[in-house]
């Protein structure tokens, strides 16, 4: 039967050569000159105690380890759960953020467009006043001249006036 023991003296060591030439050492406990195989027609009851203890004391540990892992994978996919909602929830925020800061932008952009839409406006409206100024101040400067001649065209009617007036009246004599 093979060895379970933990003996590491050099007789429980089976040396064996290899295509790597060197030594592969099998502990005794895989390799035991004298086993023939597993005996199935002898049936061994467990009647002693201490087995059934240790084997009633084994079954519960791996009872105990079978519901700690089973509620350690529940746990964990209740926190897979929780996080995939949190996940979603940040995701969405994110996409939010997203859009506003895009619109933020595309409002920067379209203000900037404005402004500058608006300083060639100005400017060209700046220089548009300064003609008519410039316009405003040539009439300005022709409008004694014009007064002056409309004085001169006034006086000329009055006198021409005058001048039918009296010829009517000598007419009428």
């Amino acid at each position: 039967m093979v060895s379970w023991s933990d003996e590491t003296n050099e007789d429980s060591v089976l040396n064996i050569s290899s295509s790597y030439d060197g030594i592969i050492k099998l502990p005794a406990m895989m390799h035991d000159p004298n086993f023939n195989g597993t005996d199935a027609d002898v049936i061994v009851l467990c009647e002693h105690d201490s087995m059934e203890k240790a084997l009633t004391k084994l079954w519960d540990m791996y009872e105990e380890i079978k519901s700690a892992r089973t509620n350690d994978n529940l746990e964990s996919s209740f926190a897979i759960h929780n996080l995939t909602g949190e996940k979603k929830k940040l995701q969405e925020n994110y996409d939010s953020l997203y859009a506003d800061v895009n619109a933020l932008l595309d409002a920067q952009q379209q203000r900037g467009v404005e402004l500058a839409n608006q300083k060639d406006q100005k400017q060209y409206l700046e220089v548009k006043i300064a003609e008519l100024e410039t316009v405003v101040g040539n009439l300005k400067a022709e409008l004694p001249k014009k007064e002056e001649e409309k004085k001169k065209i006034q006086e000329n009617y009055d006198s021409l006036y005058a001048d039918v007036n009296s010829l009517l009246d000598a007419q009428q004599l």
